[in-house]
């Protein structure tokens, strides 16, 4: 019962998720989903729909960890998932620097928390890998180990974007490959641990 409790909560977060992602790539707020931050959208007027975004992702967060919790070995990745809950659920209090302005506390205190967001979901796949495939789920264990890969791959993009002019240009799809892993594995983790 607890699981397709959990299942419930955790897939209407990501199609929460989706929906607010997608209405603001679709509407014109003059970003690059190419070259700008997903948190860039909070200093548009659509800044609601991004904070509904970190809401979801949040409180999936916490419904995927409850799920994986099941799976014995997974406390690691538990606690990953429930550090990237805090980051994101957080993140909206404290929106990026708007670009070409100096440096605030708030802004570093919104990198902070997205490097946490990030490094911690990146984390939770790998983390969940071995235990899931311990226990007889390979199908789920090979999902998570290829959205961890790819929230990594994303990662490194965006670590060396920071320095590099080339992978800059890149930073806001290094940025949505990220989600899309975190998306796609917390679908993945939903379904598969929800039915089971």
């Amino acid at each position: 019962m607890m699981a397709r409790v959990g299942m419930i909560v955790a897939l209407a977060g990501v199609a929460t998720m989706v929906a607010a992602l997608g209405f603001l790539h679709l509407a014109r707020t003059g970003l690059s989903a190419l070259r700008d931050p997903v948190s860039g959208y909070a200093l548009t007027r659509y800044r609601s729909a991004y904070t509904v975004a970190a809401g979801a992702a949040a409180v999936t967060g916490v419904a995927v960890a409850l799920l994986i919790s099941q799976i014995p070995g997974t406390a690691a990745a538990v606690g990953s998932l429930f550090a990237f809950a805090v980051a994101r659920a957080l993140i909206p209090l404290f929106p990026m620097d708007a670009p070409d302005t100096v440096r605030s506390v708030r802004g570093r205190n919104h990198s902070i928390l997205a490097t946490v967001a990030f490094a911690t979901v990146t984390a939770s796949a790998f983390l969940a890998w071995y235990p899931l495939a311990a226990a007889g789920e390979h199908l789920l264990a090979s999902v998570s180990l290829t959205a961890g890969a790819l929230m990594a791959v994303g990662s490194v993009i965006v670590i060396t974007g920071a320095a590099h002019p080339g992978p800059r240009r890149l930073f806001g799809l290094a940025e949505r490959l990220i989600y899309l892993g975190c998306i796609g594995w917390f679908a993945a983790v939903a379904l598969v641990l929800g039915l089971a």
